[in-house]
């Protein structure tokens, strides 16, 4: 039977300063994509353009809740997010520190071993927070890849 993925079957995990994946929040969405740019080397007398791989690009984005547990929960790693992406300005001047690059994975869960996921080192590129009457507050964040995939799994693509 064929197995369908849905967002109950996806998360987003961060890499904490304990150094182990955590799962950012309680997510709405994220996704993913990858483009590459190509280099055209036709020339005089060519009747169809000739085209080579050039430098492949990856980024994503994703929304996820702001909250926090009750006493004695788990805090919620939305905030690793934005320590990383959001520094105050110094003591000793108007600038604040540089932002820290993160770990992240997304993964798609099929209850078995099979999961597709794909890590990555990135920067956090934008971050946006929004808060409505009647609607859970949320953070919407995009980040940019640094370099290739750290990994990603054999059946991602399968």
């Amino acid at each position: 039977m064929a197995k369908f993925f849905s967002g109950k079957d996806g998360s987003l995990k961060v890499k904490t300063g304990s150094n182990t994946l955590a799962e950012i929040a309680k997510l709405q969405s994220w996704d993913f994509s990858m483009s590459m740019a190509v280099i055209e080397s036709t020339s005089m007398g060519d009747t169809d353009r000739i085209l080579h791989q050039g430098i492949r690009s990856y980024s994503g984005s994703a929304r996820a809740y702001y909250y926090m547990e009750g006493a004695g929960g788990t805090p919620s790693n939305v905030k690793t997010i934005l320590q990383a992406a959001i520094k105050e300005a110094g003591t000793s001047s108007d600038q604040g520190e540089e932002s820290d690059q993160l770990t992240i994975e997304m993964r798609l869960e099929d209850g078995t071993t099979n999961d597709r996921t794909i890590q990555f080192n990135c920067w956090i590129t934008s971050i946006g927070m929004s808060s409505s009457v009647g609607e859970v507050s949320s953070v919407d964040f995009s980040w940019e890849a640094d370099g290739a995939p750290l990994s990603s799994s054999s059946k991602l693509a399968t």
